[in-house]
């Protein structure tokens, strides 16, 4: 029997919450029990590990409906919608948020006030609408590449690593809006930081090499860090810092740059 303190035991207590907080999954009131008031910003290190179970439903749908017979662009737009339900669309919020408050507001403050609406204007429905179509396109592109087998361990990698980007943003830049579960919580410590990098890095480089090849694994990096560091200097020229609705949005960019990269179906000539 493991004590409270046992390492594998404080991990998957911090992947439990995670999955509950970054998903609409049911999880045990028992692993919130004796979790501290903070305990978000610590938990953050387990974020890609709940990555890999939020997405394990919908990646297993897309094998099913492949086996079944279904179109590749039909079984690869309902494992995306389903990985959208799962969430409660969490993310696709955020990005909206950004989107309508970036587009349409001429100062920080302005800005701010936009994400907070819960309204989504025509910048946010544009940017929704373009993170679905785009994810599914890159699912599918890996099921005609690679096969769907492939493609459902590829969107195991990209929930996993995607959902480090959040850790990374987070931490980085100041809170923007000084309210909020992000600044209620403060920033995850550098060690949770380095754990969520570990995993998430770990998992997507495991899974992407074996299924798309080594290449396409490192060329989706490259694309993901180069997104994450131009939307971070567009955050803090914008709004001066991070919120819980850029959270979000890194997740949905890091998310696209990765199925992007992906699918560009690149091998090394023998």
């Amino acid at each position: 029997m493991t004590s409270p303190s046992d390492p594998l035991t404080l991990l998957l207590g911090q992947t439990m919450r995670s999955v509950g907080f970054l998903s609409r999954l049911p999880v045990a009131p028992r692993w919130y029990a004796s979790a501290p008031a903070s305990v978000m910003r610590d938990d953050a290190r387990a974020f890609p590990l709940a990555g890999v179970l939020i997405a394990a439903g919908p990646a297993l749908l897309l094998l099913v409906l492949d086996v079944l017979g279904v179109p590749a662009i039909m079984a690869t737009t309902f494992a995306v919608l389903a990985l959208v339900a799962v969430t409660g669309a969490l993310h696709e919020d955020g990005l909206g948020d950004v989107a309508d408050g970036f587009g349409g507001g001429a100062d920080k403050e302005r800005r701010l006030e936009i994400m907070k609406d819960s309204n989504i204007g025509t910048y946010g429905a544009i940017a929704i609408a373009g993170s679905l179509m785009l994810r599914v396109a890159g699912l599918t592109a890996i099921v005609a590449a690679y096969g769907s087998f492939a493609a459902c361990i590829a969107l195991l990698a990209v929930t996993a690593c995607s959902r480090t980007a959040i850790v990374w943003i987070w931490a980085s830049m100041p809170n923007a809006r000084g309210a909020g579960v992000a600044h209620e919580q403060g920033a995850p410590s550098d060690s949770a930081v380095s754990a969520a990098a570990i995993f998430g890095l770990g998992v997507f480089a495991v899974l992407a090499t074996a299924t798309t090849g080594i290449v396409n694994a490192a060329a989706a990096l490259l694309l993901a860090l180069a997104a994450m560091q131009a939307f971070s200097r567009l955050c803090r020229r914008m709004i001066g810092g991070v919120t819980g609705d850029v959270l979000g949005a890194s997740q949905q960019i890091v998310e696209i740059m990765l199925l992007t990269g992906l699918a560009l179906g690149i091998s090394i000539p023998t």
